[in-house]
């Protein structure tokens, strides 16, 4: 047996993450699993951006000059360019605007490419199946989707304290 350094849970030995308050057993620095509405609220807010962005492109593009059509431009090269910048940090721009990032199994912070596979490719095979590998979150023990599974990642935020 173990005990977890945050709320001194005792767990069995092996366990990653405490089953009682989600924090990393191993380094608690780390961070705790992000809880699966944060998780959800990060999903809408990444579908939602990119939405509302190219509606603001498509209304603007309408008025085709001036300010609104330079803004629209900005926008439109903006977005990706957030994106693929917070990929980089292991977060995408929902997560980050919610605290969250993307660790690996072994509590580095996800790169690049681990975040291009997870979120581009895996989260196609998560929502594939009536979006059962997005529910599969609310039964996993250690609150992975498929995409998660598939990239050897977890969806962190920081311990209170840390």
């Amino acid at each position: 047996m173990t005990s977890c350094p945050s709320c001194h849970a005792e767990l069995p030995a092996g366990t990653r993450w405490c089953t009682i308050c989600a924090t990393n057993v191993i380094d608690p620095t780390i961070g705790r699993l992000a809880s699966p509405g944060k998780r959800l609220g990060a999903y809408v807010l990444d579908f939602v951006f990119p939405i509302a962005a190219w509606v603001f492109v498509f209304v603007a593009a309408g008025i085709q000059h001036g300010f609104w059509g330079i803004l629209a431009l900005i926008v439109m090269i903006g977005y990706p360019i957030w994106a693929l910048i917070t990929f980089a940090k292991g977060t995408s721009p929902g997560k980050q605007l919610l605290g969250m990032f993307v660790v690996k199994q072994d509590g580095r912070r996800a790169g690049f490419g681990t975040m291009l596979v997870r979120e581009w490719i895996g989260k196609v095979l998560s929502g594939l199946l009536f979006s059962l590998g997005y529910l599969w979150i609310l039964f996993d023990r250690e609150r992975q989707g498929w995409h998660d599974k598939l990239a050897s990642t977890y969806v962190v935020e920081r311990a209170p304290g840390t």
